[in-house]
């Protein structure tokens, strides 16, 4: 189901300050969400992005501080780079009268979180398996005894791969799509250090997670 502008502002407003850097985080332009030429909405704290195409008409491009809407002077990084064209594995959430892999998504990776507290992990490492047709999500902290393991309900294609995230960030990425509305949303996978990319390819909403480098 497509979305209207209005709806796009809307998410934008309600996330964008969370993508967006801290105040004193030393680059004061990624402390705000750019509106550029081409329709596009972004936000970016450099670990994470996201992305919204077609939410606004204006015709030059601004950045807004995320708090306070205060213009911010300067050039907004090129985005575009770090979103990869091709995603070989893609793993689908999807919402609809069956089934809402989405807000179970969502649950699974709010354990996440809460697993990495016990353990007092502050990066909330957690890693996302495909193998073999199963999607797997997993907390292991051997120092403080902690694990997790749950599967991912998902329609699933491509070669098998493994990646590691923080799981913050993740549970912030799924919200997006679930305040969008959004009843389908890719999890492409292209290697285990590129860019996690989720995306509602109908609203044009994409958001980048980076990977964490753990040891095998």
């Amino acid at each position: 189901m497509q979305i209207s502008q209005a709806k796009k502002l809307e998410v934008i407003t309600k996330h964008g300050r969370k993508f967006s850097a801290k105040n004193g985080g030393g680059s004061p332009i990624l402390e705000g969400i750019h509106y550029a030429a081409d329709g596009s909405i972004v936000a970016t704290d450099r670990h994470r992005m996201l992305r919204i195409k077609d939410a606004h008409n204006y015709t030059t491009p601004f950045t807004s501080h995320a708090v306070t809407g205060v213009p911010i002077d300067g050039v907004f990084p090129d985005t575009s780079r770090i979103i990869p064209d091709n995603l070989p594995t893609q793993i689908t959430l999807i919402t609809d009268y069956k089934r809402d892999d989405i807000k179970a998504a969502i649950a699974r990776v709010k354990l996440a979180v809460e697993a990495s507290k016990v353990a007092g992990d502050k990066s909330y490492i957690t890693k996302l398996a495909y193998v073999d047709s199963s999607v797997t999500l997993s907390v292991n902290n051997e120092e403080q005894s902690v694990t997790l393991a749950c599967n991912i309900n998902a329609d699933v294609s491509g070669p098998d791969e493994t990646v590691s995230f923080n799981a913050e960030y993740m549970l912030s990425a799924l919200n997006v799509f679930k305040d969008a509305g959004s009843q389908r949303v890719i999890i492409g996978l292209t290697g285990a250090m590129s860019p996690i990319v989720l995306r509602d390819e109908e609203n044009g909403i994409d958001v980048v997670v980076l990977p964490y480098r753990t040891v095998k």
